[in-house]
């Protein structure tokens, strides 16, 4: 696509857990191709198979990855010939796998599989019911203290005062109050069931990258930023060592989206579920317009947007 005589810049921002809803689910029951649904049938096949599904369905974990890894290369798959080659892609927890995948690492199919496998090998570094919480409002060294006072660990840092902390559900809701006592202005249980991005799942870094080997060829099509500090991989070697460390790593996303504006994006599309990535994005006051698929009806309305501007 070619904007006043230029090819447009566009970077991707994939979302992670959360916000997926019944309604993306049943979406993408209408609109996934065959090749895909044979690989979801595979994959989740209770799930797949039931004409109705619910939130808390969705959230589990074994669910959600493929779903989610599914829902967001199947709207890619329609958008993408219309489209330049993205200046790079970045991916939030889960959605960083969709990332390596629109970059060339590796299949949607296989990507799916890895899903499902990402998702067991979380699981089973869990031994008891764990999550995630978000805070607003406190700063690092709050947030640290927090952390060292209820037993959980930082996961997630988004900006200067949004954390996200993980662990144990009941630590979790203890770190909520201390963070309401500390002047939080805002704190809010996530929709998922894993404590991601903490050292409670190393083991789960160590079975992933070694099922990544046969992925680890080549040179990408696209640069994927990283989520954990904001490197950019152009090798499928390098993509694949930072997919694997960010399942036990604390993700500096704000890192992540200065590089991504680094890469001098003239806009910037996010694939959801969810709009949260878009709203971080214009909190930044880049002047570089973003929005969220899930901001429009259709796959044609995401492309009016991309091809109306001046």
């Amino acid at each position: 696509m070619v904007l006043n005589g230029y090819p447009m810049r566009l970077a991707l921002l994939f979302s992670g857990q959360g916000d997926q809803q019944p309604s993306h689910f049943e979406r993408l029951q209408i609109e996934a191709t065959p090749e895909m649904s044979a690989a979801l049938a595979r994959a989740v096949p209770q799930a797949w198979s039931a004409g109705k599904i619910s939130i808390s369905e969705l959230q589990v974990n074994r669910v959600a990855q493929p779903f989610i890894f599914a829902l967001q290369t199947n709207l890619w798959g329609q958008l993408f010939e219309a489209l330049p080659a993205p200046v790079c892609v970045a991916g939030y927890s889960l959605g960083e796998l969709a990332a390596c995948c629109v970059a060339g690492c590796f299949s949607f199919e296989q990507g799916i599989d890895l899903a499902a496998q990402r998702a067991a090998y979380m699981d089973e570094c869990v031994a008891s019911p764990s999550g995630q919480l978000a805070v607003r409002g406190v700063d690092a060294e709050a947030c640290e203290e927090i952390a060292l006072r209820c037993g959980v660990e930082i996961s997630i840092r988004n900006a200067a005062e949004h954390f996200v902390f993980g662990g144990e559900s009941s630590k979790l809701e203890d770190a909520a109050r201390v963070a309401l006592s500390m002047g939080a202005a805002r704190v809010r249980m996530l929709g998922v069931t894993t404590p991601s991005h903490t050292s409670y799942l190393a083991d789960a870094t160590a079975r992933f990258s070694k099922r990544l080997e046969p992925f680890r060829t080549g040179m990408l099509g696209v640069p994927v930023v990283s989520a954990v500090d904001g490197k950019i991989s152009r090798t499928a070697s390098e993509a694949a060592d930072r997919l694997a460390l960010q399942i036990s790593t604390r993700l500096d996303w704000d890192a992540c989206l200065g590089a991504v504006l680094e890469m001098q994006p003239e806009m910037v599309l996010e694939i959801g579920p969810g709009r949260a990535l878009a709203r971080m994005w214009e909190e930044r006051r880049t002047g570089i317009p973003a929005r969220a698929a899930d901001d429009f009806r259709s796959v044609q309305g995401i492309l009016d947007w991309l091809l109306r501007r001046e």
